[in-house]
C-alpha cells in the first residue's frame, strides 16, 4: 500500500510541482528506512507513468559500492553505483601517515560521501569498483550525463568538467585552450580552478590539462601522479 505524506501521493505529487517539492523535502527529513520506501513509491509511480527516474532518485534506494585499486599509477579510491563511478582520487603516502593506513583513509572518506546517501545501501566492493577504475584509467569508460545532472556545481564546473571528456585518450591541452572551448576564454582563472575541483579523477581526466608551454603544471594529487598518468596513456596509445 502506498504511504501518503501530509495526503499527498506519490502519485499525486507527480501531477503538482509544489506538490512534489512538498513531497520531496519531508522525505529528506525522514528515518533513512522510511525514506527508503518512499523513494521506492515515487520511482514506482513514475515508471507506471513513464517517466523517467532521475540518477539521483535511482541511486537512493541501490547499492553504494566503495574500494580500493593498485593502478600502474598508484592506490586510487572509488566511490560508484549503478555502474558508475561518482567520486575517485588517490591515497596519498601523506593521507596514510596522517590517518594510519589506506583502510582508514578509505573509510573516513566514505563517512563523509554518506551523509548524503543516507537512504542507500553501501558495500565495500574492491573488485567492481577497481573494474571500473582500470576501465577510465585504460580509456574504456564513459562518464554517463545523468551523473554529470547529479552533481552539486556549478554551470561553468559542469561544462568544464563535460568538456575534459571529450579530450582524446593520451592527449592533452592547454587551460587556455579549454577556456575557449567552454566558451570562457578569458576565464582562464575560473576554468583552472574547476579543472581542480573534479570529483571524478582519471574517469573526468582533468590531467590532460597542461601548461600553453608544454609542462604538466599543478595537479590535486601531484605533478608526480600527473606525469604518471600522461605516461601511462601515451603509452598505451602508442602501443
Amino acid at each position: 500500500m502506498t504511504k501518503e505524506i501530509n495526503g499527498i501521493s506519490p502519485k499525486d505529487a507527480l501531477s503538482n510541482e509544489d506538490d512534489f517539492e512538498t513531497f520531496m523535502k519531508t522525505i529528506e527529513n525522514m528515518d533513512p528506512e522510511e525514506a527508503r520506501i518512499m523513494y521506492k513509491n515515487i520511482i514506482a509511480a513514475m515508471e507506471e507513468d513513464g517517466e523517467l527516474v532521475p540518477f539521483p532518485m535511482r541511486l537512493m534506494t541501490s547499492d553504494v559500492l566503495f574500494g580500493l585499486c593498485q593502478t600502474p599509477v598508484g592506490l586510487v579510491y572509488g566511490i560508484g553505483g549503478l555502474g558508475q563511478l561518482m567520486l575517485t582520487g588517490f591515497i596519498s603516502e601523506e593521507d596514510i601517515a596522517e590517518l594510519g593506513d589506506a583502510e582508514t583513509v578509505l573509510q573516513t572518506i566514505m563517512d563523509d560521501f554518506e551523509e548524503n546517501i543516507t537512504t542507500a545501501t553501501t558495500i565495500r566492493d574492491d573488485a567492481v569498483i577497481g573494474a571500473l577504475i582500470k576501465s577510465a584509467l585504460d580509456g574504456n569508460y564513459q562518464v554517463l550525463d545523468d551523473v554529470f545532472e547529479a552533481m552539486e556545481s556549478t554551470d561553468l564546473q559542469r561544462a568544464v568538467w563535460q568538456e575534459l571528456t571529450k579530450i582524446p585518450y593520451g592527449e592533452t591541452i592547454s587551460y587556455e585552450e579549454l577556456a575557449l572551448r567552454v566558451g570562457n576564454p578569458k576565464a582562464v582563472r575560473a576554468v583552472a580552478s574547476a579543472v581542480g575541483e573534479n570529483p571524478i579523477s582519471i574517469a573526468i581526466p582533468c590531467h590532460r590539462i597542461i601548461l600553453k608551454s608544454g609542462e604538466i603544471g599543478e595537479y590535486h594529487w601531484g605533478s608526480d601522479i600527473k606525469g604518471k598518468l600522461l605516461a601511462y596513456e601515451k603509452a598505451r596509445k602508442q602501443a
